[in-house]
């Protein structure tokens, strides 16, 4: 035992109490194709359920896959907060541990929204933050070349992560931060994320990651990771991505330990 442990167990002795065990919850991030047809929505539910995490991340949802959702497993997720939109701008955390202050928010610069709710797990809360930065191909202005919406996109996500970095700088509990970032690990928004102290849950033990675009809705193998799970003061293992469903995107997963 370290002499911290140590310190620990003679205070908790001191004062009556038992240290509180680490609780570990399993989380799951899912862009889930705003476009999917009624099929692949049930692929993409299927995967859901066969991996029945505690928490569940949804980007790019619809008032279809919302219906659906509810019908198929709303009775396994009691905390639902589910914000459909038409489009790619849909938004939902499905839980099985209470949720309080859920808030959209505007993921500045650009307004895409982001969902944030405080996860009460084992009487302890872990902020989750569900996210969408912004596509590589998305367009600012007709005229502008590939090139250059794609340099334009890096400098906003790269605008996203920082204040993303802002918003949670004062949270002294730990945070997660999990979704659709829209780039690779070595680029300017994930390593602002890494610069802050998020880790990123395929650096934990037992992790089976690769890349996640595009999925099974693709006839393209998938060739770039850019659906990610980063903690900061938590335990990342067990980071698997899930091959399977009917986006174009495939699920990611991992085990999230508290600090006790």
């Amino acid at each position: 035992m370290s002499p911290s442990s140590h310190v620990v167990s003679l205070v908790c002795a001191v004062l009556g109490a038992a240290p509180s065990p680490p609780a570990t919850v399993r989380v799951m991030a899912y862009n889930v194709l705003y476009s999917s047809p009624a099929e692949d929505i049930d692929e993409s539910l299927e995967v859901i359920e066969k991996e029945a995490p505690e928490v569940l991340c949804l980007r790019e949802l619809t008032p279809g896959f919302a219906a659906a959702f509810r019908k198929r497993l709303g009775k396994d997720y009691p905390h639902l907060e589910l914000m459909p939109r038409k489009g790619a701008w849909g938004v939902g955390l499905a839980s099985r541990h209470p949720l309080r202050r859920v808030e959209r928010f505007a993921q500045k610069p650009h307004r895409m929204p982001g969902l944030e709710a405080d996860v009460v797990v084992g009487g302890r809360a872990l902020k989750v933050a569900c996210l969408h930065l912004m596509p590589p191909g998305a367009s600012h202005r007709p005229e502008d070349s590939l090139l250059e919406t794609l340099r334009k996109n890096d400098t906003l996500r790269k605008h996203q992560a920082e204040a993303l970095v802002k918003r949670y700088a004062k949270e002294r509990g730990p945070v997660l931060l999990f979704g659709d970032m829209n780039e690779s690990r070595t680029q300017e928004a994930m390593t602002t994320f890494a610069a802050a102290g998020f880790t990123h849950a395929c650096d934990g033990p037992d992790a089976l990651c690769g890349d996640t675009w595009p999925g099974a809705a693709s006839v393209v193998p998938s060739f770039v990771e850019i659906d990610h799970i980063l903690g900061r003061q938590l335990s990342l293992s067990d980071a698997k991505v899930l091959h399977g469903g009917g986006s174009d995107h495939f699920a990611v997963r991992a085990s999230v330990t508290l600090p006790p």
